[in-house]
């Protein structure tokens, strides 16, 4: 067997042991760790390697989320992660938008691939050292799985022998287990034998990722003109409707500190914040038009960027005042996921639009735009990870808000990272008050079958969820359970 095998096989178990009936917890941090020892013995230069090694810091980031929290968010995180470090651990200069790609490729066509090779590793071979060597694995692997066969049959069949070997307890092989493990070996062979798509992945490789000199003749430099100036008068025009609307926010939010008459909070946020996008997206595709390739010579190209700088910059006033909007959303009403998610797109797209910025500052490809904000998305994505969001919600709305206004109905939807708070509401002075028949603040979140439910019978219903889905053994032991666990013994 090849070094390559061992490491094969060795991630398959940690796989099998770490994760087959177990809740997420420390395992996914001790696995993490296995298979970046893995990649480095395969390839010790991988250290050397910015990318991977910011790959490597997200997993392990997106892994000790998981160990800490243990959401759904930092487990997707974590996923998404590996399949990225997997990629990138083949070749780094693959983008992280296709690197993620061929990664899902890689699992997709896992088993057609492992046929393949085992049809190939097999057949003659010059060198006769190799066949005996492919020989003896498959019949060591044969011999290990009859052994464990024969072991089962005879304890079951003479009860002195099982006496004998009680010690050695085979109890965790099922069906179930070896389908289980049989699956993590797929995913570990697409992982550690990573594919891709050739004709797509040297396509990708060979995008430059500084815009080229465009050849300027006469027809070319007239072109470009008209391009530049149609480009100079939008984006006057946009600069103008974004003074008007950010001194009316200005105004509105700052000085007068509240909203238009006539205007709901939805229309305000959740309707604003998605035509923001869309204006931004669409003058984000006119600038990477315009400046697609390098016209130095060009009349008003100067001109031209000084207000397109201008225009990144009042868009980012604007974000501010949609952000400070939402806040006001939040502190009038409750903090939801709904709210936290607009919070993110106004992240973004302040780094999308600062990214813009640096590539028309430093002359930078459309590609360049294209593979940063994804490798901005993959690391917020990540980072989003390390905050405990149904705890921070639940503390903010309680806190935050008179009792008879919290949505307890919505707290009681989220995960039970919040457990522990809800428990420490019935130790409260006024928790008779609320713990009848609840008001249902917002109506839009709950099934009806919630609504005639105290405070006291949704909380025993929470905890008997948890403590049924429960599992103490060391490999699902998270500093989430032991505080909710604290919390309710």
């Amino acid at each position: 067997m090849k070094t390559n095998d061992y490491l094969l096989l060795s991630a398959t178990g940690a796989y099998s042991f770490l994760f087959y009936q177990q809740n997420a917890g420390i395992n996914f941090l001790l696995f993490t760790i296995i298979l970046l020892a893995i990649l480095v013995i395969k390839n010790k230069k991988l250290l050397s390697y910015k990318k991977w090694v910011w790959s490597a810091i997200l997993c392990l980031l997106s892994a000790v989320c998981v160990f800490v929290h243990s959401s759904a968010l930092s487990i997707i995180g974590n996923i998404f992660s590996l399949l990225l470090l997997s990629a990138v651990s083949f070749n780094v200069a693959t983008s992280s938008l296709f690197s993620f790609a061929f990664s899902v490729y890689s699992v997709m066509s896992s088993v057609v691939y492992i046929i393949i090779d085992t049809i190939k590793r097999f057949q003659p071979k010059q060198n006769e050292s190799d066949n005996k060597r492919g020989y003896k694995a498959l019949a060591t692997v044969i011999v290990v799985l009859l052994s464990v066969l024969f072991f089962s049959m005879y304890q079951n069949s003479n009860p002195l022998f099982a006496e004998n070997t009680k010690w050695i307890n085979l109890d965790f092989i099922s069906i179930g287990w070896v389908f289980f493990t049989i699956a993590g070996f797929i995913f570990m062979y697409a992982f550690l034998y990573h594919r891709t798509i050739k004709p797509i992945e040297t396509w990708e490789n060979n995008l430059p990722l500084t815009n080229s000199s465009f050849e300027q003749n006469e027809q070319t430099i007239k072109q470009f003109e008209t391009e530049c100036y149609a480009g100079l008068l939008l984006f006057v025009l946009l600069n103008i409707m974004l003074v008007i609307l950010n001194l009316g926010d200005i105004q509105t939010l700052y000085f007068n500190g509240g909203l238009p008459k006539g205007v709901t909070h939805s229309d305000f946020v959740h309707s604003g914040v998605g035509v923001i996008i869309l204006s931004i997206i669409i003058a984000t595709s006119l600038m990477m038009f315009l400046y697609r390739k390098e016209f130095s010579t060009v009349k008003n190209n100067k001109v031209l960027s000084a207000f397109v700088y201008l225009w990144i910059f009042q868009n980012v006033i604007m974000l501010s005042s949609t952000a400070f909007r939402n806040q006001i959303y939040i502190h009038d009403f409750n903090f939801t996921y709904k709210r936290i998610g607009v919070y993110v797109w106004l992240v973004l797209a302040v780094f999308g639009l600062l990214i813009m910025f640096w590539k028309i500052y430093k002359k930078q490809s459309n590609w360049y735009l294209i593979r940063t904000n994804v490798a901005v998305w993959f690391t917020v994505l990540v980072l989003s990870g390390l905050v405990n969001w149904d705890k921070l919600i639940t503390n903010y709305n309680i806190q935050n808000k008179p009792l008879a206004q919290v949505d307890f109905y919505y707290l009681f939807s989220l995960s039970d990272a919040n457990i522990p708070e809800l428990l420490a509401m019935t130790k409260k002075p006024e928790f008779n008050l609320f713990n009848a028949k609840l008001k249902n603040y917002t109506s839009s979140y709950q099934r009806e079958r919630y609504y005639s439910e105290t405070y006291t019978q949704l909380l025993n219903q929470k905890v008997k969820d948890y403590l049924l889905n429960y599992n103490n053994d060391w490999r699902s032991f998270d500093l989430r359970d032991k505080e909710i666990t604290k919390s309710i013994y």
